[in-house]
Formats: C-alpha cells, sequence, structure tokens
C-alpha cells in the first residue's frame, strides 16, 4: 500500500476498493444538505445501490482520479478528486463529510498529499481549483497547503468563485 500521505491523513485510491464504511461514508457526505451547499449543488437523493453504480462508472474514466480520505485510525473523512486530468495538469476537489472534524488540518493535509502525489508521482505541473469566494475556511486551508489565488468569477446559484492553483517549482515536497 503506498497510497498518498500527509500528516494524519492517507488517501485510499476508490480503485482500491472501498470498505462498506467508506461506501457508507461517501454516501452521507453527497446526502448532508450543509456540505451540499458548501459544494454549490443538491443534496443526493437517490439510493445507496444507485449511487454506487454511478461512483463506479465515474471510476473509470481515464480524466478522474478519486480518493477516500482517511484519518489516522483509517477512518472516513472525506473524498479528494483530481479531476480533467491531463498529463500537465489536473483540477482538485475535496469534501470533508465528517462535520465534527471541520477546523481541525484534515482537509489541508489531504491536499498536501494530493498534491505531493500529484507533483511526485504523476509529474504535473500544475493542479487548479476553485471554491466560493465566502468560504474562507476553504480559502486559508488551500492557501496552508500552497494554493495561491489567481481570480475570480461568477460561481453556480449567482455566488461568486475565487479560481486557485499551484504550480510544481512553487510546491513544497518536503513541508
Amino acid at each position: 500500500m503506498d497510497w498518498p500521505r500527509h500528516g494524519r491523513v492517507t488517501l485510499k485510491p476508490f480503485a482500491a476498493g472501498l470498505t462498506e464504511a467508506e461506501w457508507r461514508g461517501l454516501y452521507e457526505t453527497f446526502r448532508d444538505p450543509e456540505v451540499a451547499e458548501w459544494n454549490g449543488s443538491s443534496p443526493l437523493r437517490s439510493p445507496l445501490w444507485l449511487f454506487k453504480r454511478f461512483v463506479q462508472a465515474e471510476m473509470r474514466r481515464k480524466d478522474r482520479m478519486a480518493f477516500a480520505i482517511l484519518d489516522e485510525k483509517g477512518e472516513y473523512l472525506g473524498t479528494l478528486e483530481l479531476y480533467d486530468l491531463t498529463p500537465e495538469e489536473a483540477t482538485l476537489g475535496i469534501l470533508i463529510g465528517r462535520k465534527d472534524r471541520w477546523g481541525q488540518g484534515y482537509g489541508t493535509e489531504a491536499v498536501r498529499a494530493a498534491l505531493g502525489y500529484a507533483f511526485g508521482q504523476l509529474g504535473l505541473k500544475r493542479v487548479r481549483l476553485r471554491t466560493f469566494a465566502h468560504n474562507l475556511r476553504a480559502r486559508r486551508a488551500f492557501q496552508k497547503a500552497g494554493f495561491r489565488e489567481v481570480g475570480f468569477g461568477p460561481g453556480p446559484k449567482g455566488k461568486e468563485d475565487v479560481y486557485m492553483e499551484v504550480r510544481r517549482e512553487d510546491f513544497d515536497l518536503e513541508a
């Protein structure tokens, strides 16, 4: 098991297979109205079996890599994806579904693990993302992980997005 790690966090590739507890955590993450609001989406309403089928189909895509975020005890915390993946760059998306763990640095550690993997094993040159401009907690976590803000634009539901990126030459793999 040579999965991406940083600090207390391990990123378990979905391709390695999810346990029933991890499936349940993932499912509950996407069903949570507050998490959905921060993600600019609506809470998931489909049954677990259909959700599993959709996720498994998405895992077959070549332009996307999905990971379960596991804490130091190996318990599910959330999900992280590298998508729109090319040989040069990717877009990062992350959801910490365990609200009792918000504000404890797990998101920053998961992002650092993903960036280490993206710039190391994958050899990417840039990772980008977008988040709501009003989501100050996420913006601070992304900045702590190495991202910098590069612009603003319209987001979903009339909200403003902030665009962020980090380039390999600006990322300290050892930090």
